[in-house]
């Protein structure tokens, strides 16, 4: 058996450079790092999708799923990989709650049966030790007569993406795909004594665990959750499920908005504030305009709120972003916070021995993407010790453009993890020499008519 893991591809994001737009209205093509990627992999039994793969949080519907399809179908032409195993990550999370409300809603009312319970996390278990290693995916409760093949487990809407059609309404070239869902860990075993937890890895990070944070402080005695102390996969996962599903597709298709909060992004990632500082300044003076106060007072609160502004801007323009940091997962908050996601993750292995007889060892080796950072499978860049495991961490780095605040624009590069049963996993590295041809930033200038010419 053989497996290879990719992340952070953004698939409908402009700055994807495995597909690329050529301008407004221009269908996606493949893009320059494709190549690259192809002759990294070889064919696969399992293709890892580690989350951000369709970008819903930055792009709509309908382009994200058509840069989707451009890929998928290669992927399909080049005979790269027998199945896909999709763990979503925050830019995809739709995707889960969508593969959750076919499974556990339309499939069952199709039936004739009511809706089950969301399942909020599915992990998913690879046991090299076995003969004949698969995918496994414990919490699911198997309908083969459901499903095509008379599969355990398929048959979801994305199996549909690589399907083409005529002009004239034939079927066309293309055959069905097979994705498999887990969300939000995969683990591999490796060894008798070894195993890998892959995740996306932006449960990480603050803003995607702040809500469950918040109900433990306020409301934990009033909250019925399955453990005590660190929370469970599945509460992680519940609680904060409302702030995942506002960042991903609730801002991604919330055009003219969405198109909109994407550029201040990228403009304040490339250090440019001037347009988050207009609408600030805009949003101080609605304020003070519509407060019912006296003069006094609306002198004074309109100079605290020229403060507030000039350091909410300062701090926009210094803020560190999560994506493109080497130092993230140096951070004392953020490897606090890696920890007892980590030990969370314990506990789901312990459920899973306890309730399925899946016994999987402790990870000694994490794979995360988020970052777009990449870290090599070997390296002692980021090494822990949690509760008496020692964990090596690595990145799969990703597959955007990055712009620095002059303007220059590189390609941090990407990992791709191979584990091929009897062998010890690695990564081969993608870096900008790799690729087919020179990236351009969407933020760049275009040129003009002379500098064309010459």
């Amino acid at each position: 058996m053989r497996i290879a893991v990719v992340s952070d591809i953004h698939l409908g994001d402009d700055q994807c450079l495995l597909v690329r737009g050529e301008g407004p209205g221009s269908p996606p093509t493949i893009g320059p790092a494709y190549p690259a990627l192809r002759e990294a992999m070889g064919r696969v039994d399992y293709l890892v999708l580690l989350g951000d793969i369709v970008d819903l949080s930055v792009a709509s519907y309908e382009k994200a799923y058509g840069a989707a399809k451009v890929f998928f179908v290669q992927l399909q032409r080049d005979g790269l990989a027998d199945e896909l195993v999709y763990v979503p990550g925050n830019h995809d999370f739709d995707i889960w709650n969508v593969v959750e409300h076919q499974v556990g809603v339309i499939n069952q009312l199709k039936q004739g049966e009511l809706p089950r319970p969301f399942k909020r996390s599915v992990p998913g278990v690879i046991d090299g030790r076995e003969p004949e290693p698969s995918l496994s995916l414990p919490d699911i409760s198997a309908h083969p007569e459901w499903h095509r093949g008379h599969r355990d487990y398929g048959g979801l809407f994305l199996d549909h993406i690589t399907l083409r059609r005529e002009g004239d309404g034939r079927r066309g070239e293309g055959k069905r795909s097979l994705f498999n869902f887990a969300y939000p860990n995969l683990y591999v075993v490796t060894g008798p004594d070894e195993s890998v937890l892959l995740t996306h890895g932006h449960y990480f990070e603050a803003y995607w665990t702040l809500l469950g944070e918040w109900a433990l402080r306020l409301a934990g005695e009033d909250l019925d959750l399955e453990t005590v102390g660190d929370l469970s996969i599945r509460d992680l996962v519940s609680l904060n499920f409302p702030l995942h599903q506002l960042a991903c597709s609730g801002v991604g298709q919330a055009d003219p908005l969405s198109t909109l909060a994407r550029r201040v992004h990228l403009e304040i990632a490339a250090g440019r504030t001037d347009r988050a500082a207009r609408y600030l300044e805009r949003l101080e003076d609605d304020l003070i305009r519509r407060a019912p106060l006296g003069l006094p007072t609306r002198l004074l609160r309109s100079w605290l709120a020229g403060r507030a502004r000039s350091r909410i801007v300062a701090a926009l323009g210094a803020m560190e972003q999560t994506r493109f940091s080497r130092e993230f997962l140096s951070r004392p908050a953020v490897r606090e916070r890696f920890r007892r996601y980590y030990r969370s993750c314990l506990c789901e292995l312990g459920r899973l021995r306890d309730q399925h007889g899946i016994g999987v060892p402790a990870p000694r080796h994490v794979v995360f993407g988020h970052t777009h950072q990449p870290i090599p499978w070997g390296s002692d860049e980021l090494v822990d010790t949690i509760d008496g495991h020692e964990v090596r961490l690595y990145n799969t780095g990703g597959w955007l453009l990055r712009t620095d605040p002059d303007g220059r624009t590189g390609f941090p590069g990407a990992e791709i993890v191979l584990y091929e049963t009897g062998a010890p996993p690695r990564s081969i590295p993608i870096r900008s020499d790799d690729l087919d041809v020179a990236p351009v930033s969407p933020l760049a200038p275009a040129p003009t008519a002379g500098e064309t010419a010459r």
